[in-house]
């Protein structure tokens, strides 16, 4: 499924299968948690940012971060329709479309997150703690390998493109 920016999605079983990262949020049977999706460089690249309800525990870590002067760009905490969640931003992956399942809703209507400050704040941080990844420094002990997986996509990408070339 091609997805669009600023929605959530569902992950299939499959990805995780193929990417048995150890940190890696357990997928519910294609169910929970949902993920927002957000575009990297690669067009055929999108990054899946975690959805937590357990919005007490990750508003103590922003608080912590906060009491201390300084802003976490681990987790961002939103409000979209009716609810607050927690995304958590140190365990985005990147994905191909193969992997997305579909959109997920509620009440059969697709949840896009519509407020731009907080989605350029958001990919504000996602980029920030990308860029920090790349420079080899992790956040968490048991942050999932994001940059193997892209690794390992973007040449599943480049086979698939090679395999498709006659001559």
């Amino acid at each position: 499924m091609k997805p669009q920016l600023h929605f959530f999605y569902i992950i299939s079983d499959k990805f995780f299968e193929d990417f048995p990262d150890p940190y890696l949020k357990e997928n519910k049977e294609e169910n929970r948690p949902n993920y927002y999706c957000f575009k990297s460089e690669n067009d055929e690249i999108y990054w899946m940012i975690p959805v937590s309800s357990k919005i007490e525990k990750y508003k103590k870590i922003v608080k912590q971060y906060e009491s201390c002067g300084r802003k976490c760009i681990k987790v961002f905490i939103i409000e979209i329709a009716g609810r607050e969640m927690a995304l958590l931003i140190q365990d985005m992956f990147p994905v191909t479309e193969e992997y997305i399942v579909r959109e997920f809703t509620i009440k059969n209507i697709p949840l896009k997150l519509l407020d731009t400050s907080q989605i350029k704040e958001i990919e504000k941080r996602a980029k920030k703690v990308l860029a920090l990844l790349r420079q080899g420094k992790k956040l968490l002990k048991t942050q999932p390998n994001a940059l193997e997986i892209e690794k390992a996509l973007k040449q599943k990408l480049l086979n698939k493109e090679r395999g498709g070339c006659k001559g």
